[in-house]
């Protein structure tokens, strides 16, 4: 798309403030309405963020003609439906993950999507990031020789409150849907460069998990193993703070990320990082810097991939969610057994 994409935003918190403040300074985007859960919560957040518009319901907000795209913000039993709205009404989205709360609906909003002809991305902003691209080159280029194993962890300890979407079932609680995500993720990127595809599925998991006194997983480990014999080990928690890193195992040394998901280790860092460790060599320090923050990065993407319904690898595609989709169920399903 080559004119300034004119973004809406459902939900007004601390992601959408995020993903707001990003496009303050972006030359491809611009923030045009919100809405919230109330119409207060939609007009505080327009007047704070000096946007020109503000909606009493998401109908309204989708039915606005200067609207073209939709970033769904909102906890995630809420964004099948909304994703599908958008689409039904054609707007483009950029729905934050999980996109559902199984594979099941994942594939609805994608044949939504497919129907309608519009953009449609999972909103896992690290796989838009040049870090994820320079660790692909590197990698292909044999940096650390055959891949052999992958560590990929987000965890962190939040208070637990059992009214709180991060412990309420019925709110989608627990680790694996909050962020378990991200490391899977990340596991069959790897394990696809491993089999010489954009990504590969697991041909088996085994699983663990802590369940808390809500009964949703507030900490959870999954070993995957792979058709090129590739392992990965994922861990996610929400009262755990287990950390956000991932290495990369090869025949010839390892490469270390201390926090893919977040590049720089912070929502607007314009440097990150990551080391690559060989036998018999110094550790090398990768550097990769960028003029604009992870957010705008993403949804830039999305402007520049429009009129095209899918963005490109290694940004997440509709095969790619659907497959994270699919590990997630089987990952929650082995923990509830």
């Amino acid at each position: 798309m080559k004119d300034r994409l004119l973004w809406g935003v459902v939900g007004t918190g601390a992601i959408a403030v995020d993903f707001v403040e990003s496009l303050q300074r972006s030359s491809r985007c611009s923030v045009v309405n919100v809405s919230g859960s109330s119409p207060a919560k939609a007009r505080d957040f327009a007047t704070r963020w000096s946007l020109p518009a503000s909606s009493s319901s998401f109908d309204e907000m989708i039915a606005d003609k200067n609207v073209q795209a939709v970033y769904v913000a909102t906890p995630h039993p809420s964004h099948e439906a909304q994703a599908i709205a958008c689409i039904e009404a054609g707007k483009h989205v950029l729905c934050e993950k999980p996109m559902t709360m199984d594979a099941a609906g994942t594939e609805r909003v994608v044949e939504a999507a497919r129907r309608r002809g519009v953009f449609l991305m999972e909103a896992f902003m690290y796989r838009c990031h040049p870090l994820i691209a320079t660790l692909v080159a590197r990698l292909r280029d044999g940096a650390i020789g055959q891949i052999h194993h992958v560590r990929a962890d987000f965890g962190f300890s939040a208070p637990r409150d059992p009214s709180g979407r991060l412990f309420a079932p019925e709110l989608g609680g627990g680790g694996i849907l909050d962020v378990g995500g991200y490391p899977v993720s990340f596991c069959r990127l790897i394990a696809g460069l491993a089999e010489n595809k954009p990504f590969a599925e697991p041909v088996s998991l085994q699983a663990t998990a802590v369940l808390g006194p809500t009964g949703v997983d507030e900490h959870a480990a999954a070993l995957l193993t792979f058709a090129s014999g590739l392992t990965a080990q994922a861990t996610c928690a929400v009262r755990h703070g287990v950390g956000t890193q991932t290495v990369v195992f090869g025949e010839q040394g390892k490469i270390f990320l201390p926090d893919p998901w977040i590049p720089g280790g912070k929502r607007h860092a314009l440097e990150s990082t990551f080391t690559i460790v060989r036998e018999g060599k110094d550790p090398e320090t990768v550097t990769v810097k960028t003029e604009k923050s992870t957010y705008a990065i993403e949804a830039e993407l999305a402007a520049d991939t429009i009129p095209n319904t899918e963005a490109p690898w290694p940004a997440m595609t509709w095969a790619d969610s659907i497959g994270n989709m699919k590990v997630l169920d089987a990952w929650r399903a082995a923990i509830a057994r």
